[in-house]
């Protein structure tokens, strides 16, 4: 079906809106041409990116459907996958930015190597795991906290002669915080994570409620962390502050959606957000915002590169598409102007990734 549009569309480069007149088929623009723009009443943003997400093919048209046309998915499996990589959900599905199994240490997080997490001690077996990503399609290199130091460097080196990025989530780790990693090699530090640590030694999210509450209540050094921050900075390593999990794991911070249509892939997710929202301890995610907040804000008044992302469906209520809305406002709190988080969901994940509106997964496109 085509169809053809006058509007103004938002210039990602001067924040300024432009009349244009595109034309789409079949879901799709496929051409851009100017318009005038004195009498337009109807406006456009480019199509949005969540930056760390876990995407299935049952729930991808809820990303859509919020103007998520594009997604950076961080750990998945490429079997899983497969429906959207052969796109029979090409019409309704965004565009997939992959990597496939997580990498762990043994205990993994989520226990032994299964269809989504690689456990291993090895360098040799990890070596081999990043090799087999490459094989399969990986777009990226994900490890997790639990993964020892030389084993977790093994595995940046061998994603380095791939020419793969490596993103990590440090947040349990007890060996590795943000400025180890950043000297691997590491690019992307997920959920903000290892910053804490690299101040706090002794902090990990496993921690109980008081031993938390002694170590996070008063927040972070300010002047530590803008050092921290121009170090890392200078590495030249990108966040990803997923500031609305956390929020939605509180009382205070808690965002329920703008619709009530209901369909059988948000209904399978609610009853699943419901069975692990007794495990979710609203104080723990309270402090953990209110902290991953202040090193957003402090990275971004150094200018560091700063992605928009949620990590949905994972921990409660994060929904798919719509809660990249609640993150955009959450680095509005952190000092981000409007137009600079919109650019933290658009231009700035287009020009790392090659991310656009055209479904496919996996490399760019």
């Amino acid at each position: 079906m085509k169809q053809m549009e006058t509007l103004n569309v938002l210039n990602l480069e001067t924040g300024q809106f432009e009349g244009k007149t595109i034309t789409i088929n079949d879901g799709k623009v496929t051409e851009m041409m100017e318009a005038p723009i004195s009498h337009l009443r109807t406006y456009a943003l480019p199509g949005l990116v969540d930056n760390h997400c876990h995407i299935q093919p049952a729930y991808a048209p809820l990303f859509t459907a919020a103007g998520v046309t594009s997604v950076r998915n961080t750990a998945g499996n490429s079997l899983h996958l497969k429906p959207l990589k052969d796109h029979q959900y090409a019409s309704f599905s965004p565009t997939v930015f992959t990597a496939d199994r997580v990498i762990d240490g043994v205990p993994g997080l989520w226990g032994k190597t299964s269809s989504g997490s690689f456990s291993t001690q090895s360098k040799h077996d990890a070596i081999e795991e990043v090799k087999r990503q490459v094989d399969v399609g990986a777009s990226f290199i994900k490890v997790y906290g639990r993964l020892k130091r030389d084993v977790m460097e093994a595995v940046v080196n061998e994603a380095a002669k791939c020419k793969l990025d490596v993103s990590a989530d440090l947040l349990a780790s007890t060996d590795v915080d943000a400025r180890i990693a950043a000297k691997m090699g590491i690019r992307f530090l997920e959920h903000n994570s290892g910053i804490i640590q690299s101040l706090i030694p002794s902090w990990h999210s496993l921690l109980s409620e008081k031993e938390d509450r002694a170590l996070l209540e008063k927040g972070l050094d300010e002047d530590k962390l803008s050092t921290l921050c121009e170090e890392l900075i200078t590495a030249g390593v990108v966040i990803v502050p997923t500031l609305s999990l956390f929020a939605q794991g509180t009382k205070e911070s808690h965002w329920s959606i703008s619709t009530s249509v209901k369909t059988s892939a948000l209904t399978s997710l609610e009853e699943h957000w419901n069975y692990v929202r007794p495990y979710i301890q609203s104080s723990k995610q309270t402090r953990l915002l209110e902290v991953s907040k202040q090193i957003t804000t402090a990275y971004h008044e150094k200018g560091g590169t700063i992605l928009a992302g949620t990590d949905s469906p994972a921990g409660v209520d994060t929904y798919p598409g719509q809660l990249l809305h609640r993150e955009l406002q959450l680095l509005v709190e952190c000092g981000l102007s409007p137009f600079e988080a919109i650019q933290s969901a658009t231009s700035i994940p287009s020009k790392l990734f090659g991310l656009n509106s055209v479904c496919k997964v996996g490399g760019t496109s």
